[in-house]
């Protein structure tokens, strides 16, 4: 039976922590339901141990690491309780996170609320006591960080955000999300709510588990207490794996007769466990969840559990026996929704739903809502039943009269929604947030007024001009019908906006689909548009085109795995019933939302299905589109070269049959454009991009979005080509548009200042390199989330940039998670792990961990030759490695093949394909040198001076490759002179650079030990050249800049 609010007793029994665990459990549920009893104890907790209590020694407890002071409230006496920590003071730093003031206690953690000064936001900081695990301190801390990181995966707007995972002395810290909100047990106390409204709410946490299952994260313990009801109004789920973490190692077996509300076991509370989560089995999958959340669901609708029992015993019973509870009288509830939460409650796993998505396609089945589904858009007032044929009636009124058109836009694009969607905007207290306001109101004015005018003339052409059949003219109107859905969809969605989405929305509202194809009546034509004339089909056709413009809708918001939950049952649904068009384009836009969510080999196989799919229907803009993709994910992303020219010519013959409109020729020749460049074939890649920047330019205007995209793209081609102003020059004109439209702190910004931060790398400013990548890491954690591929571009540039400053142990991890980062996303013989890879060899060269650093050049070698090709730029820079590593370890004549490899492929490329050349000829003179060979150091040698004006190394390199020419033609006596006059010129020029390259100080030394052994007489012409100022010499000097 319920607990009354807590006594005495029971009260100091708590704080003190001497509760027995059966009583414990009683509370902890009371706590949980009652907002007095919560304060009381939040009082109680309020009071902190002054800097000098003067407590006498024998008032302490055991462990006075433990120990904390309370009130008690019945008699205002201070006492002395254990807690899982001591209370941090305010000010503490846990990370980078500052504490505020403690929000909560339980038996395992402590909740505060922070400050992240990096990202000045306030978040919600977990600790979690490891020791209580019941593991030693380091397995302890290693398995929950393991646990934390995965739940930090999970990026969706139902779900609690986890932004960073840490250690702090012996505990883990989860920093995440802080929500104004209250459970959803409180909600439901708050009620009664109408059937409709709670299915709603768990449709929601429907789509947050779903998005957690998709990355492998399993919720565990599904209950109303795990789910917030925010201030906002959006659902969130919260602790993801906690009671595994907290309970999984050591919870003890629950005894016959004890509470059915003990606070977990392995994977769960048992009041909403699945059979298979009870002893002995005791496992969790996400077919565990779908369970609890049918428990939770079946709460919700009828006010009592499903299951009988006051013990655990007698809960397992009837859970293993599927004996769920008779319908209550007078619940409401459908018999159809019954059906599916009681089929979520199926004592075997295999018969409950396929899937969280299964689950959330048969809660939004309602047929009553099927009737009327046709009444409605997206939920955003928008008919969609002249998609499929039946009437061009909007709002419930007729503007079948052609000048009826602007009335469609009230409820999508009027005054009430533009207000709505600005407030919006400004309460996620962004500084973009006016900007891109501003940006939105102008691209969605300029969207509408354009539909207006389209709408008006497709309808005088047929009623006026009769230049046009009612067929064709029905054939437009559908197709502008479902260009204003996406619309209501996405103005619905920025009533909603949160800071995300803010950032994304001046692009989402770009990337709205063109009009134009509206107006192509061949090809609307050849799409086959007719109405169903089955009910069934007719119905599928309805969800088709209503997952549709949800998804579109997500796609823009970035809400990818959100959109692919609910495309995907819908595309599938289309292709089994030979809706081959339909399905074609329900393919793409799930290969697009899949790309976007960083799922590189789902979108591959999607977009080829996708591609066949549209081909087989006739789908001449889907196939257009999908092969367009393709070139993108197949040949850039997953660096399936081969592939993606395929893809890229089957795209070509597409888009030329489609009249080779600007809009998709532009998109193909960029992303053909980055899969050359991606191949290091830069010329041809600059000129596909030129091509893609002259057809967006005439498109969309020289300040687009997608024109800043192309020069972003064409400063990185010129920048791989050695020409790094010309780079920068693109990069700030990009980011002009970018910062006018987005706003300064945009996750745009940050890419291109990462692309900033790899040019400045180059000209050795490796201090500005470092900031520059260090900002654009945390917009990019920010926005994507902890493991998008992204994030490892700029955690190897972050790396980089302090390796070469010499903070080498600051380097390794951060190379070691963009590792691991990239070989999850894009497969372990991507280009991007073997560049990662590589990166990581260099540096424990320089670390002295020469062993390690062989094998991980190795790996990198294998890698690069099997997705890259013997003839890759990048191949070479890891024989490099290699070769360097082997003669760190005494093996010169190990090292020379390597060398001379290196050499060979490097002086064999066109010099805008690789600037590194001088480099390899350098390392290939030195070996060589350190063989006694010097007369065949002389050849090498020699073409990297001369190349310099062609080569533009870095910095450091020059005065290198001088100094070792000057010891080859001394050693070889061959110009003593000439030596003499080098080794002035290089150490006068080494002498001039900065120290931020850490090589810069050695390389100094090294000459100076180099000077010091040689005759006096050469010491003295060495000192006298010295002294001798120099021409100016613009080509050293813009290096040294």
């Amino acid at each position: 039976m319920p607990l009354a609010c807590l006594d005495e007793p029971t009260f100091m029994d708590l704080l003190l922590g001497t509760l027995p665990s059966d009583r414990a459990a009683l509370v902890d549920e009371h706590l949980d339901t009652c907002p007095s009893c919560r304060r009381m104890v939040s009082e109680a907790l309020k009071v902190q141990p002054p800097a000098d209590s003067g407590a006498a020694p024998e008032e302490e407890v055991l462990d006075s690491q433990l120990a904390t002071l309370a009130v008690d409230p019945w008699r205002g006496k201070k006492l002395r309780l254990r807690l899982p920590t001591p209370p941090l003071a305010r000010g503490t730093a846990v990370g980078r996170y500052l504490i505020l003031e403690m929000l909560g206690v339980g038996g395992m953690s402590v909740v505060y609320a922070a400050y992240d000064p990096e990202l000045d936001r306030r978040v919600a900081l977990k600790l979690l006591q490891v020791e209580a695990l019941g593991l030693g301190a380091e397995a302890g801390r290693t398995q929950v960080l393991r646990e934390a990181q995965a739940m930090a995966r999970v990026s969706h707007p139902h779900v609690v955000s986890v932004f960073d995972v840490g250690t702090f002395g012996r505990q883990v810290f989860l920093a995440m999300e802080l929500v104004d909100a209250h459970t959803l047990r409180k909600w439901e106390h708050d009620g009664p709510h109408p059937w409709r409204q709670v299915v709603e709410l768990f449709l929601a946490v429907a789509r947050g588990l779903a998005a957690a299952h998709a990355v492998g994260v399993v919720h565990g313990d599904v209950k109303p207490e795990n789910i917030l009801v925010g201030q906002d109004g959006r659902v969130r789920v919260t602790d993801f794996g906690l009671s595994r973490i907290m309970f999984g190692a050591v919870a003890p077996p629950l005894m016959p007769g004890s509470p059915t509300h003990p606070r977990a076991m392995e994977g769960g509370t048992p009041a909403y466990m699945a059979p298979e989560q009870f002893p002995p089995e005791e496992r969790t999958d996400a077919r565990s969840d779908q369970f609890g959340f049918c428990a939770a669901l079946y709460e919700g609708l009828y006010g009592e559990r499903p299951f009988a029992g006051t013990t655990v015993e007698e809960l397992s019973q009837a859970v293993h026996a599927g004996r769920v509870k008779s319908v209550p009288r007078h619940s409401g509830v459908p018999q159809w929704l019954r059906k599916v939460v009681v089929k979520g409650l199926s004592v075997k796993p295999e018969d409950r739903h396929a899937s969280m998505e299964a689950l959330i396609a048969a809660l939004e089945s309602d047929p009553a809502a099927r009737r009327t589904r046709r009444l409605r858009v997206a939920g955003a007032s928008l008919l969609l039943l002249s998609a499929v044929g039946l009437t061009h009636v909007l709002h419930g009124r007729d503007v079948t009269g052609c000048e009826g058109a602007a009335r469609a836009m009230d409820g999508v694009w009027d005054a009430p929604r533009q207000q709505a969607v600005e407030a919006a905007f400004i309460g996620t207290q962004r500084r973009f947030a006016h900007d891109a306001f501003r940006h939105v109101r102008r691209g969605l004015d300029a969207y509408t007024a354009a539909w207006v005018t389209t709408r008006t003339a497709a309808c005088e052409a047929t009623r006026v001009r009769h230049e046009q059949s009612e067929a064709v003219m029905a054939l437009r109107m559908r197709c502008l019908d479902a260009r204003l859905a996406d619309v209501a969809a996405l103005t619905q969605l920025f009533t909603q906006a949160d800071p995300d989405l803010v950032e994304r929305a001046p692009r989402a509202v770009e990337g709205l689909t063109p009009l134009a194809g509206c107006s192509d009546v061949e090809a609307l034509t050849s799409r086959g548009q007719s109405s169903p004339d089955d009910p069934a089909a007719r119905d599928r056709t309805v969800a088709l085109l209503q997952a549709l413009v949800d998804a579109r809708a997500l796609r823009a918001a970035g809400r990818y795995s959100q959109g692919v939950a609910r495309v995907e049952p819908v595309a599938q649904a289309a292709r089994a019933a030979g809706d081959w068009s339909g399905a074609a384009d329900a393919l793409l836009l799930l290969a697009e939302l899949k790309d976007g969510a960083g799922d590189y080999r789902g979108a591959e196989a999607t977009v080829l299905q996708a591609a066949w799919t549209a081909e087989a229907g006739r789908n001449d803009d889907a196939a257009a589109r999908a092969w367009t993709l393709a070139v993108r994910v197949t040949g850039e992303r997953l660096d399936h070269y081969a592939q993606g020219q395929q893809a890229a010519e089957r795209a070509s013959a597409a888009v030329e049959r489609l009249g080779a409109s600007r809009e998709l020729a532009g998109a193909l020749a960029m992303n053909l454009g980055r899969l050359l460049s991606r191949q290091g074939r830069y010329p041809e890649a600059h000129e596909q991009l030129t091509r893609a920047l002259s057809f967006l330019e005439k498109r969309f205007g020289p300040e687009a979005l997608e024109v800043a995209d192309v020069r972003v793209e064409l400063g990185t081609v010129r920048r791989s080509q050695g020409r790094a102003e010309e780079a920068l020059g693109l990069y700030e004109r990009a980011l002009g548009t970018v910062r006018g439209a987005l706003g300064p702190e945009h996750p745009d910004v940050a890419r291109i200042r990462l692309e900033q931060a790899s040019v400045r790398w180059q000209q050795g400013d490796f201090v500005q390199s470092e900031r520059l990548a260090r900002g654009a890491l945390a917009l990019l954690e920010r926005s994507l989330g902890q493991d998008h591929p992204q994030v490892a571009d700029a955690l190897n540039s972050l790396a980089l940039a302090l390796q070469y400053q010499g903070k080498r142990e600051e380097a390794l991890p951060l190379y070691e998670r963009a590792l691991g980062i990239a070989e999850k996303t894009e497969g372990r013989d991507s280009s991007t792990v073997a560049i990662i890879v590589n990166n990581i060899g260099t540096l424990l060269v320089h670390m002295g961990r020469l062993e390690e650093a062989t094998q991980r050049f190795a790996t990198a070698l294998e890698q690069v030759e099997k997705s890259l090709g013997p003839d890759h730029p990048t191949l070479a820079l890891v024989l490099r490695g290699m070769g360097q590593t082997l003669s760190y370890r005494n093996q010169p004549d190990q090292a020379l093949p390597y060398f001379q490899r290196a050499a060979a492929l490097q002086t064999s490329l066109p010099d805008d394909v690789n600037g590194g050349w001088t480099g390899a000829l350098v390392d290939l003179g030195r070996t060589y040198m350190v063989l006694g060979r010097p007369r065949e150091a002389l050849a090498p040698l020699e073409q990297a001076v001369a190349g310099w004006e062609r080569a533009r190394p870095r910095p450091a390199e020059r005065p290198a490759a001088r100094y070792m020419l000057a010891r080859a033609l001394w050693d070889a006596k061959k110009d003593p002179a000439r030596a003499v006059r080098l080794a002035a010129e290089a150490r006068q020029e080494a002498g001039a650079l900065p120290d931020d390259e850490s090589s810069v100080p050695e390389l100094r030394q090294a000459m100076d030990r180099w000077i010091a052994r040689l005759p006096p007489a050469a010491r003295r012409d060495i000192k006298a050249a010295m002294a001798t100022p120099k021409p100016a010499d613009p080509a050293r000097d813009a290096l040294v800049r």
